[in-house]
């Protein structure tokens, strides 16, 4: 999918990111649930990016 901002296209990336249910519980709106929290990696990158045209990140 092309984005648009600003006049800057870019697109939009979809990184699945593993997860892990914590042993908190948690409220909302009357429901409760428990949060995920993310499961570190060592090697875990973020990748470039980049915004008004500089780069950023690595």
């Amino acid at each position: 999918m092309q984005l648009r901002f600003l006049g800057q296209a870019y697109s939009a990336s979809h990184k699945q990111v593993k997860t892990t249910s914590s042993e908190h519980t948690a409220h909302f709106l009357g429901q409760s649930y428990t949060p995920r929290r993310p499961v570190k990696t060592s090697n875990y990158q973020l990748g470039l990016r980049k915004y008004r045209g500089i780069a950023y990140g690595g």
